[in-house]
């Protein structure tokens, strides 16, 4: 078996990810849902010469010291590829992600008009979260793009690995992957910071440094774009204070009222007539009323700001999925699910079993 075939195979059949675990056949994620192939099932020997056609010795190096590896390839003709390879039960194992070879606008995105309007401010931080897979790296892209062919800005981004790769628009963009380019993000961050930029993307706050120097950046005249694993807007807030010391989080819940300009989370559910699939997001901007929740510690009075907060741009994940119902752009059964987990309910189950 050759690894180009696969790829080839997922691009024909429009997946988003390839897995690759022993004793299964490979498995493709198509529209959110995974479905296996019809091919053999993988034995250890199968994965690891898939993993070895694709691998470079310095990355075979990191393979064998931490047993996870994280890259991310261009294959002409194919696209751009995310691998991250580790082991489990002793055999190496797959996760392959798929990016389009073109960067997606903010409106074939259907996204609300009011995160192009974020793209026009000048300072301050803006998050983007949600779950893996959710999404976050495709719209902070399309983001990063509306910018570059607007405005002459100088773009420097940290990605850990580059997903999607930029060509110069009006605006400068430089893109630095970790462990290539920079050894990690909060030293990375700080070296940025003396490289002229306007506009700083970071792939992922994952630390109390990266954190605190994104904050830093965003206080000192910097658009700051990052993406963060959190369900909900409030859930951000408390999130990131708690990342550091108790003697700490006062002054960083006054840095965060002052630099956090939006929070946006995403969700991606079925098309409800079409192959694909609709964002529904939940929009928090920033107002004396968040301003105020943010400093005295009172995140759980955030969602009832942002659902009277319409007129701003505002809107609650169960606004935004109510309106893809409204407009019937998402399966009906799935946006249920979605409002019952909301409301702390038992969803009914639904069974999408894997179909070979």
């Amino acid at each position: 078996m050759e690894i180009n075939d696969l790829l080839h195979a997922a691009v024909d059949s429009d997946a988003s990810d390839i897995l690759l675990v022993t004793d299964a056949p490979p498995v493709f994620r198509i529209d959110g849902i995974l479905k296996t192939t019809a091919l053999e099932p993988l034995d250890p020997e199968t994965i690891r010469d898939l993993c070895d056609q694709i691998l470079k010795d310095k990355q075979k190096e990191t393979l064998d010291k931490q047993k996870d590896v994280d890259f991310a390839i261009t294959i002409p003709r194919l696209g751009r590829f995310r691998f991250n390879i580790h082991v489990q039960r002793g055999s190496l194992a797959a996760a392959i992600r798929r990016f389009s070879n073109e960067i997606c606008t903010l409106s074939s995105l259907e996204l609300p008009p009011i995160v192009e309007e974020l793209t026009h401010l000048k300072t301050g931080l803006i998050l983007v979260t949600g779950q893996t897979g959710s999404g976050k790296s495709t719209t902070l892209a399309a983001m990063v793009e509306t910018i570059n062919q607007r405005d002459s800005k100088h773009i420097i981004t940290l990605e850990d690995p580059i997903e999607y790769q930029f060509q110069h628009g009006k605006s400068l963009i430089e893109q630095r992957e970790i462990g290539e380019d920079c050894p990690g993000f909060a030293s990375g961050l700080k070296h940025v910071l003396r490289q002229d930029p306007d506009v700083i993307l970071i792939g992922e706050l994952r630390d109390l440094d990266t954190i605190r120097v994104a904050l830093q950046a965003a206080e000192t005249g910097h658009l700051v774009l990052a993406s963060l694993h959190a369900s909900t807007a409030a859930g951000v807030v408390d999130r990131l204070v708690e990342v550091f010391p108790p003697q700490e989080q006062s002054q960083v819940r006054s840095h965060l009222a002052e630099s956090l300009r939006a929070v946006i989370t995403q969700k991606l559910l079925p098309a409800a007539f079409s192959k694909g699939r609709v964002a529904a997001l939940e929009i928090m901007l920033m107002n004396r009323a968040i301003q105020t929740s943010i400093r005295e510690s009172t995140s759980h009075l955030i969602p009832g700001v942002i659902s009277t907060s319409r007129r701003m741009g505002m809107q609650t994940m169960e606004q935004a999925l109510k309106e893809l119902l409204l407009n019937g752009k998402a399966d009906p059964e799935v946006i249920d699910e979605y409002l019952q987990e909301l409301r702390g309910e038992s969803p009914r189950e639904h069974s999408h079993g894997l179909l070979a």
